[in-house]
């Protein structure tokens, strides 16, 4: 799993409501406890192609060596 402190946020604005930082908050354990994976399928890469088949979680190793992008995420990694 991930260990504690490798999860972290950025400050947050005070616009965000206390209960949002604390789903956030929440979250944020959960992962670094193993108890959440925000990498679960399905997942595809930017281009379209599936990288994770519904409910398949992509190993830490995997995540420790991504060189791509999800789909959604705009823009293209430096070369």
């Amino acid at each position: 799993g991930i260990g504690p402190g490798m999860v972290q946020f950025a400050e947050f604005s005070k616009r965000i409501p206390e209960d949002v930082r604390k789903m956030a908050a929440k979250a944020r354990d959960d992962i670094a406890a193993g108890k959440l994976h925000p990498f679960t399928g399905p997942i595809n890469k930017q281009d379209g192609s599936v990288w994770l088949k519904a409910g398949q979680t992509a190993p830490d190793g995997d995540l420790a060596g991504m060189n791509f992008y999800v789909e959604g995420v705009e823009g293209s990694l430096p070369k």
